[in-house]
């Protein structure tokens, strides 16, 4: 078992650190362990550059994990506020004894294999004992009626790995006690059938693996994948995760369907992270506004913007395998099919086609019937929406790729000015929308 020095002290810390808090949860005020925890971060992130104080911040690979716990703890404390102790405790203690744990297990060589889930290796070894303590401390900590419901239990273990193995650069000490505390608020507050989110749980972790296989998403748009999904379905119902699944597979069919025709290598088809949060972050908006007001107007701006999405890439994908020429709009001449910004017969007809389908099916599935005047507004808003997309590929994207920063791009995982382009175009299908909703 090869282990560096530093990484024991620094673990150690963490391990010592966290069992203080915690008793002390017991026996201190709220407000003045508050205090305690909010002096804790402040003396971590002025000592982090201090060469004095490397032996307790620095390791062999550039971590940040000294600043992601005490940010992580004072998260979980502030989000479980008005909880029951017990809630922060069990976070606290995940973070501070399963996690180091796993860290300690994950150096035996013997038997032991790695998987990569975003950045940072994780050992199965470490998986299996993090999530042995993890247990043994919901099973001591939370009371009777929570650990003994083994659904619930599964379900905040389930989550618990998650946060675990997604780190990157020691990030896990924030995920880990912010993202538990998050899911006993939510569970605390609202009745949950546990039974259904460890389903939706496990079939969107497989499926989102599976796409990543399929060399349809990378690595990490696998994962944001993963969490938009649960979010959509765990958070807001089915009918809140199908519009999207329908766009996402549908247009994954033509995007393959297209560069198998060019004969064009699968990587280039590959969606990243940023290109699957350019397509769907207006409609988790909407989903978040419609949370927090019940107003049945954002779900017809989730519809909206859902559609503008499928009518632009069913037209980036379709109008190029049945065109041979577009229009461009910055040349006002035909042009090559494909040509950023240009237009087409097919590829127009593809996105109101696309616009419909999904405007129509989405609006059954949420209201159980079908307004076909909404429906036509819904259609022609995500159809303009796509045109404002064309229209600011055109003249805007240009623009946006001589800015130094999108010129020092490194890596095929940052943003880019075509998916920047992508949000503010799918983003007025919300303009169009109010726009014929007043005229007709």
């Amino acid at each position: 078992m090869a282990y560096k020095k530093g990484q024991i002290l620094r673990k150690l810390t963490h391990l010592f650190t966290g069992l203080t808090i915690w008793m002390l949860s017991y026996i201190l005020e709220k407000d003045f362990l508050l205090y305690l925890i909010l002096a804790g971060t402040f003396f971590s992130f002025i000592t982090f550059n201090y060469r004095k104080f490397h032996f307790l911040h620095k390791t062999e690979y550039t971590s940040l994990g000294t600043l992601f716990y005490p940010v992580g703890v004072l998260a979980s404390y502030l989000i479980t506020w008005n909880l029951p102790s017990y809630y922060f405790q069990s976070s606290l203690l995940v973070l501070s004894i399963s996690d180091p744990l796993a860290n300690f297990a994950g150096q035996i060589q013997i038997g032991n294999s790695w998987i990569r889930m975003l950045h940072d290796k994780k050992s199965i070894y470490g998986i299996i004992v993090y999530t042995f303590s993890a247990y043994l401390i919901l099973y001591f900590l939370l009371p009777d009626f929570l650990r003994l419901n083994i659904l619930f239990v599964v379900f905040v273990l389930l989550w618990a790995i998650i946060f675990e193995t997604v780190s990157m650069r020691g990030s896990d000490n924030l995920s880990i006690p912010a993202g538990l505390a998050l899911l006993f608020f939510l569970t605390y507050h609202n009745d949950v059938d546990y039974l259904l989110l460890v389903a939706i749980t496990i079939a969107l972790a497989g499926g989102c693996f599976l796409l990543f296989q399929l060399n349809i998403l990378t690595r990490r748009g696998s994962f944001v994948a993963f969490l938009l999904g649960f979010y959509l379905a765990g958070i807001g119902g089915w009918n809140w995760l199908l519009p999207v699944l329908l766009f996402f597979m549908s247009s994954a069919a033509f995007t393959k369907l297209h560069h198998a025709k060019q004969g064009v290598k699968d990587i280039s088809s590959v969606r990243n992270a940023w290109q699957v949060i350019a397509n769907i972050v207006w409609a988790v908006i909407s989903l978040a506004f419609f949370l927090f007001t019940q107003n049945e107007i954002f779900i017809l701006f989730f519809i909206a913007f859902v559609a503008a999405v499928t009518a632009d890439t069913w037209a980036s994908e379709i109008g190029p395998l049945l065109n041979k020429r577009c229009i461009s709009l910055a040349q006002m001449r035909m042009v090559p099919a494909g040509t950023n910004g240009g237009i087409s017969f097919f590829g127009s007809l593809a996105a109101l086609t696309g616009a419909t389908v999904v405007s129509a099916s989405s609006y059954y599935i949420f209201f159980s019937h079908w307004n076909w005047a909404i429906i036509a507004i819904l259609s022609i808003s995500a159809f303009l929406a796509c045109f404002a997309d064309s229209l600011l590929g055109t003249f805007v994207e240009s623009k946006l790729l001589r800015l130094k920063y999108f010129k020092n791009r490194k890596t095929l995982e940052s943003i880019t000015p075509n998916d920047l382009v992508n949000m503010i175009g799918s983003g007025t299908a919300f303009g169009f929308y109010i726009l014929l909703i007043w005229i007709f």
